[in-house]
């Protein structure tokens, strides 16, 4: 049979059983050991569960109240079904599928393998995802001349935000990218003098070390000239553009004060933002903490550093090694950061570089992950079916597959691993030999990247190992500093007038702490790590605290992972209409009373946006799947709506 008959047989099964909210009848379409990633259909959260049991408790309560219906295949060509011609799922079937909800439009993907003794099609592999929410599509470009732009109240609403993106790095723009489109007001508070700044502050020689085609921001993908690797200044340049051909509203120079506070009656918080100097509160609705997956410096402690007349520096400090030139380098740390500052001190003339390596590494040549990017994301396949594709695949699965091919992956890295052993580096394949993409999601996010297990991709270094340029101190730490070095816990000592920390990052929220206090970070939970699905703990799904939301990630992470972020229904539809709040907050606000104008809200009249936002209430995609707590949500948006309905004709009149 052809790989589109095989599908559609399979996706006819599966989708009449789902209609019928036949548990049992959809588990028998997945192969025993198979996997069904559920991106917020079943329930508002991200899940994988694996294996017939697991599906069964999950689908069991939440199948029948999905109302899924209308499955079909996907008609864009980049999803059609296909032959799967390599890799762990060789000789199966892919294919992308549809389907309908009341509320809302899915999306899903499917990966089939025959079963070898009955010989029937069975998903080893489904993910389903909310594709948008009726009644609230992205709204895509804007018709008709820009300028009419200031005269739809498309205006206001970008002036007067519901949600607070904190960071305007590829995080914080993306989601805010994502958010503007769905017309949910939002402002971006960036700490910065300028976006692009937090690239411009690190060493010359930092670069992206994955492909243009995998790493970019949503809507825009970099330039078919664009350098296969972004180099750091380019990388700036195009963040900072990115905020004003997304139409974005970003405070630079601004950080929120600590203090923060959320005001569970209002469902909002009370944040003030010192804004260059001027202090503004603000109170949103809610706050998305997108200010990268680390947290301050991780600088150990080691004695006597008053007496050493070099420089002492983490690796977040250094900007370039030419004021080293003829100078002995130390360089604590043996992972990504380590790598790319002991090879730039040596390019650029240093006397001496050691690298310090206390435990075992995880090195994969550099053309080991960006050929499996080539593979995901050729050029000329859209980006949003090479997510798909690539996103649809659940991590325990891919962590299962990865386990299976240790032996392989040895003997992969067979050539750079001999020359990083010349040197008496230690490697490993990860905690638990599924390789460097594991450690990056379990260790990224506030643990010290230099302990036990930790991964880089070698991008040139192992020559400079090799031959010498850079050598490896293993097995030891720093015990002391001395006038003019160090002394390690073996009692060796070296000569340095540098000994730079390549040692990592805390946690992330220790910083977020120190402005939304203990009980709401703690509360909210981890902001990275795998939990025990091999789901992304915290990021781009319900925190533990009510309107805290967490967004980091690489670029293609947080480029699909803010598509879930965004899709969370009950968050990010404001509660009434986006249109009458921007009403509402453009009458109380003199920032925005220019561009909407006192006179035309008095002659258009109160009445109409009631009458707006009454027909919007009733069309306002369910949250819930029971009939009792929707008609008591809708409820509370209509004693909203008479709230903000007094307070707007107060204001008129005044």
């Amino acid at each position: 049979m052809d790989p589109k008959t095989i599908a559609e047989n399979w996706l006819h099964t599966f989708g009449l059983a789902a209609y019928k909210g036949d548990v049992a009848a959809v588990v028998e379409t997945f192969a025993q050991d198979g996997f069904l990633r559920d991106l917020l259909v079943f329930t508002w959260d991200l899940r994988t569960l694996a294996g017939h049991d697991k599906i069964t408790a999950h689908l069991g309560p939440t199948l029948a109240p999905a109302h899924l219906s209308h499955f079909a295949l996907d008609i864009s060509p980049a999803l059609a079904p296909e032959f799967i011609t390599d890799g762990p799922f060789a000789g199966g079937v892919g294919a992308g599928f549809v389907f309908d909800m009341p509320r809302r439009r899915g999306q899903g993907y499917v990966r089939l393998l025959r079963d070898a003794t009955t010989g029937a099609w069975r998903a080893v592999a489904v993910c389903v995802l909310v594709a948008e929410l009726k009644g609230h599509e992205e709204r895509g470009p804007e018709p008709g001349v820009y300028v009419a732009a200031l005269y739809s109240g498309i205006q206001p609403k970008r002036k007067c935000a519901d949600a607070r993106t904190v960071g305007a790095g590829q995080s914080g723009l993306n989601a805010a990218a994502r958010l503007e489109q769905l017309s949910v007001p939002t402002l971006v508070v960036e700490k910065a003098a300028r976006v692009g700044d937090q690239w411009r502050a690190r060493y010359p020689t930092l670069s992206l070390h994955s492909i243009r085609n995998f790493s970019h921001l949503a809507y825009q993908a970099f330039p078919s000239t664009w350098p296969e690797f972004a180099p750091r200044d380019k990388m700036a340049d195009w963040l900072e553009q990115y905020t004003v051909t997304q139409d974005l509203i970003v405070w630079t120079s601004s950080k929120i004060m600590p203090g923060a506070q959320y005001d569970p009656a209002s469902q909002r918080w009370s944040v003030t933002v010192n804004r260059n100097g001027t202090h503004v509160t603000l109170q949103p609705a809610h706050i998305v903490c997108a200010i990268g997956s680390t947290g301050p410096p991780h600088i150990p402690d080691v004695a006597d550093q008053d007496v050493f007349r070099g420089k002492v520096m983490h690796s977040g400090a250094y900007a370039g090694g030419q004021p080293f030139v003829g100078r002995h380098a130390v360089v604590v740390g043996a992972c990504q950061s380590s790598a790319d500052i002991c090879q730039d001190l040596a390019f650029r003339g240093a006397a001496s570089v050691t690298m310090v390596q206390r435990s075992s590494t995880c090195v994969v040549d550099i053309t080991t992950p960006t050929g499996d990017e080539r593979a995901g994301y050729p050029v000329g396949l859209p980006t949003e079916a090479a997510d798909m594709r690539n996103f649809s695949v659940p991590l325990k699965l891919a962590r299962r597959e990865a386990l299976k091919a240790n032996a392989a992956k040895w003997e992969r890295e067979r050539v750079v691993h001999a020359k990083l052993k010349t040197s008496g580096l230690k490697l490993n394949m990860g905690r638990d030999g599924s390789g460097p993409l594991f450690l990056a999601y379990e260790r990224l996010g506030g643990t010290r990247m230099s302990t036990q297990f930790s991964a880089g991709w070698d991008v040139g270094l192992a020559d400079y190992i090799e031959s010498g340029r850079v050598k490896v101190k293993q097995g030891v730490e720093l015990k002391r500093f001395t006038a003019d070095g160090v002394t390690f816990t073996d009692d060796s000592t070296l000569k340095a007038d540098l000994v730079l920390f390549a040692t990592g990052w805390r946690d992330v929220r220790e910083n977020l702490k120190e402005i939304f206090g203990n009980e709401v970070i703690d509360t909210a939970g981890p902001a990275w790590g795998l939990d025990d699905e091999d789901e992304i703990c915290g990021c781009f799904r319900p925190t533990g605290y009510p309107g805290f939301w967490y967004c980091m990630g690489d670029l293609a992470t947080v480029r699909f992972g803010s598509r879930q972020l965004t899709s969370h229904n009950k968050p990010f539809i404001v509660d009434v209409t986006n249109y009458y709040i921007s009403v509402h907050t453009s009458a109380r606000s003199q920032d925005c009373k220019e561009v909407y104008g006192h006179d035309n809200l008095t002659a258009v009249g109160v009445d109409h946006f009631r009458g707006q936002a009454s027909r919007h209430i009733e069309s306002v995609p369910s949250v819930y799947h029971d009939a009792r707590t929707d008609i008591a949500e809708r409820a509370l948006m209509h004693e909203e709506l008479n709230r903000l309905e007094k307070e707007v004709a107060d204001l008129l009149h005044q």
